[in-house]
């Protein structure tokens, strides 16, 4: 045999080879972390059945009323109140809309283009033994950013966005 005859077959076992390596990386499978699936952590309330078949519609009205409020809240110190409490960065998040957001932005809905119910379960709560229905819901909607800048004057920037809320309703 000659040398290069030699040489290419080497150089093709050679590339054979690291094309195996490189399609069992490809197919190993990386977990990748996630958050616990968290309930509400108040010990006065008792989940007395999740709702898996179809779900009880949640009123679009209540659910923009709580968007409006968030919406209300945004650039002030008032947003914590409406974070859960697992809320990945929430300390970063309030910290960087203090520092980067000029105060007199304001954040306006323009539109709620759909709710779609994720969960719904039935509560009871051991104070007061009234029944709750438990929400997940998400809102998708179309906001605008909307603030004075000194070089370019009134800024106003549309923006799609998904809401997670969490709505408890009493019987």
């Amino acid at each position: 045999m000659s040398k290069l005859t030699l040489i290419s077959i080497l150089f093709i076992v050679a590339a054979f080879s690291v094309q195996q390596l490189s399609a069992r990386n490809f197919r190993s499978m990386i977990k990748i972390p996630v958050a616990p699936k968290s309930d509400i952590v108040d010990p006065n309330i008792q989940v007395l059945k999740n709702n898996t078949q179809g779900f009880k519609p949640v009123d679009r009205q209540l659910v923009e009323k709580g968007i409006k409020e968030i919406l209300a809240s945004w650039n002030t110190n008032e947003l914590s109140n409406y974070l859960v409490d697992n809320f990945q960065d929430k300390r970063l998040l309030l910290t960087s809309i203090n520092r980067a957001v000029p105060r007199e932005t304001k954040l306006r809905l323009l539109a709620v283009q759909g709710i779609s119910t994720l969960e719904q379960s039935w509560l009871v709560n051991k104070k007061t033994s009234q029944r709750q229905l438990k929400n997940i819901v998400i809102a998708t909607v179309e906001l605008q950013i909307e603030f004075n800048d000194p070089f370019n004057g009134m800024v106003l920037l549309p923006h799609t966005s998904q809401f997670y809320l969490q709505i408890i309703e009493s019987e």
